[in-house]
């Protein structure tokens, strides 16, 4: 099951279709700890979005889901990026890549994925109906 950017982030996020439900995990217990300093999101660059990207936190029904998301956007427009998903007995990685544009606040991942992003200078917010992803700036070591 391939996971489809930020659903598999965001239901990020409106990618991951077939997210499970959060009925059996209480709202409290979906989402990873929150970041402790409070960002002054602006509107986006395209310049944000290059390099590797860890997430930070994961809010809201995907978070039932998700453990972990990773991306690598490039200046070129390509995008690879993936997640440790609860889905079965065992957790397992899901990856996808594509092809990435910004258009103001509306990131599109291809095939329809659209969310809704905004930056400070180190992370990433991706948001959709199906939850939050903050991501921060990483480095490959």
């Amino acid at each position: 099951m391939k996971l489809r950017f930020l659903c598999a982030i965001l239901g990020v996020c409106a990618l991951l279709p077939a997210c499970i439900t959060p009925s059996v995990i209480e709202s409290s217990g979906r989402a990873l700890a929150p970041p402790t300093t409070n960002f002054e999101w602006r509107e986006p660059r395209p310049a944000d979005f290059e390099g590797l990207f860890e997430s930070e936190s994961i809010e809201g029904e995907v978070a039932a889901a998700l453990w972990k998301v990773w991306y690598v956007f490039s200046s070129g427009g390509a995008y690879s990026g993936a997640a440790l998903v609860l889905g079965g007995t065992t957790p397992e990685f899901q990856t996808l890549s594509g092809t990435w544009s910004l258009d103001g606040d509306q990131l599109d991942l291809g095939d329809g994925q659209v969310v809704r992003a905004s930056a400070t200078d180190d992370h990433l917010r991706l948001a959709s109906e199906g939850g939050v992803a903050i991501l921060r700036r990483s480095t490959i070591q």
